[in-house]
């Protein structure tokens, strides 16, 4: 299951917000104001993998904002 629908769209939008040179940081805030709903979304993903987990077990999620920065990552060089 998806943690986060029409990504593509969405990151799309919020690059279209941003300035030509950014920061890792300033993506996230920026994708936060735009799409709050889908922030939650990617929180609460991350924490029921990690409530959910086995002790000693490896949360496969990275923490919310690493997820966004690696998403947004693979976005660009797709489109590169």
């Amino acid at each position: 299951m998806a943690v986060l629908h029409k990504k593509e769209e969405k990151l799309a939008a919020v690059l279209a917000n941003m300035p030509k040179k950014y920061t890792d940081e300033q993506f996230v805030a920026q994708f936060i104001k735009q799409y709050s709903k889908d922030w939650g979304k990617i929180k609460s993903a991350y924490i029921k993998q990690s409530q959910d987990k086995e002790p000693g077990t490896i949360i496969n999620m990275p923490k919310p904002e690493v997820y966004l920065i690696q998403m947004l990552a693979l976005y660009i060089q797709s489109k590169g």
